[in-house]
Protein backbone atom coordinates (compact mmCIF):
# COMPACT_ATOMS: atom_id res chain seq x y z
CA UNK A 1 0.00 0.00 0.00
CA UNK A 2 1.34 3.40 -1.14
CA UNK A 3 1.06 6.33 1.58
CA UNK A 4 0.33 8.95 -1.06
CA UNK A 5 -3.21 10.42 -2.02
CA UNK A 6 -4.11 9.85 -5.51
CA UNK A 7 -3.86 12.97 -7.41
CA UNK A 8 -6.69 14.61 -8.11
CA UNK A 9 -9.01 14.26 -11.15
CA UNK A 10 -8.21 17.08 -13.87
CA UNK A 11 -10.87 19.73 -13.32
CA UNK A 12 -12.30 21.13 -16.97
CA UNK A 13 -13.27 24.49 -17.08
CA UNK A 14 -15.57 25.56 -19.00
CA UNK A 15 -15.74 28.41 -20.47
CA UNK A 16 -18.58 29.90 -22.31
CA UNK A 17 -18.18 30.47 -26.01
CA UNK A 18 -20.11 33.37 -27.98
CA UNK A 19 -21.01 33.30 -31.67
CA UNK A 20 -20.27 36.19 -33.96
CA UNK A 21 -23.72 37.35 -33.49
CA UNK A 22 -23.23 37.62 -29.67
CA UNK A 23 -19.94 39.20 -30.12
CA UNK A 24 -21.18 41.87 -32.10
CA UNK A 25 -24.25 42.54 -29.94
CA UNK A 26 -21.52 42.61 -27.07
CA UNK A 27 -19.34 44.96 -28.44
CA UNK A 28 -22.03 47.66 -30.28
CA UNK A 29 -20.79 46.46 -34.14
CA UNK A 30 -21.33 45.08 -37.10
CA UNK A 31 -20.72 41.46 -37.57
CA UNK A 32 -18.46 42.39 -40.63
CA UNK A 33 -16.01 44.06 -38.05
CA UNK A 34 -16.38 41.31 -35.59
CA UNK A 35 -14.95 38.92 -38.50
CA UNK A 36 -11.86 41.85 -39.41
CA UNK A 37 -11.05 41.66 -35.53
CA UNK A 38 -11.20 37.53 -35.61
CA UNK A 39 -9.25 37.44 -39.02
CA UNK A 40 -6.14 40.81 -37.84
CA UNK A 41 -6.01 38.46 -35.10
CA UNK A 42 -7.14 41.26 -32.41
CA UNK A 43 -9.78 38.84 -31.03
CA UNK A 44 -8.74 34.88 -30.10
CA UNK A 45 -11.46 32.73 -31.95
CA UNK A 46 -12.12 28.74 -32.88
CA UNK A 47 -13.27 27.73 -36.32
CA UNK A 48 -15.65 24.82 -35.92
CA UNK A 49 -16.20 24.41 -39.53
CA UNK A 50 -15.61 25.49 -42.98
CA UNK A 51 -16.81 28.87 -45.15
CA UNK A 52 -14.95 31.61 -47.18
CA UNK A 53 -16.34 34.48 -46.01
CA UNK A 54 -18.56 34.39 -42.94
CA UNK A 55 -18.27 30.54 -41.51
CA UNK A 56 -21.13 29.71 -39.59
CA UNK A 57 -19.23 27.72 -36.57
CA UNK A 58 -17.14 30.68 -35.21
CA UNK A 59 -16.74 30.75 -31.26
CA UNK A 60 -15.16 33.21 -28.95
CA UNK A 61 -14.54 32.65 -25.92
CA UNK A 62 -15.62 35.05 -23.48
CA UNK A 63 -12.34 35.71 -22.19
CA UNK A 64 -11.30 36.88 -25.66
CA UNK A 65 -13.60 39.22 -25.10
CA UNK A 66 -12.79 40.84 -22.31
CA UNK A 67 -9.37 40.84 -23.14
CA UNK A 68 -9.84 42.68 -26.46
CA UNK A 69 -11.89 45.31 -24.16
CA UNK A 70 -9.55 45.62 -21.88
CA UNK A 71 -7.02 46.43 -24.11
CA UNK A 72 -8.84 49.14 -25.88
CA UNK A 73 -9.46 51.19 -22.94
CA UNK A 74 -7.91 54.64 -23.61
CA UNK A 75 -6.43 56.29 -20.48
CA UNK A 76 -6.32 60.30 -20.17
CA UNK A 77 -2.25 60.82 -20.93
CA UNK A 78 -2.80 59.03 -23.99
CA UNK A 79 -5.57 61.93 -24.63
CA UNK A 80 -3.60 64.42 -24.06
CA UNK A 81 -0.70 63.56 -25.83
Amino acid sequence: MSDTAPAPALELKTERRLTAAEVAETLNVSLTAVYRLVRSGDLRSHRHGTGKIRPRGLRVPESAVVAYLSGSVITPSEVAA
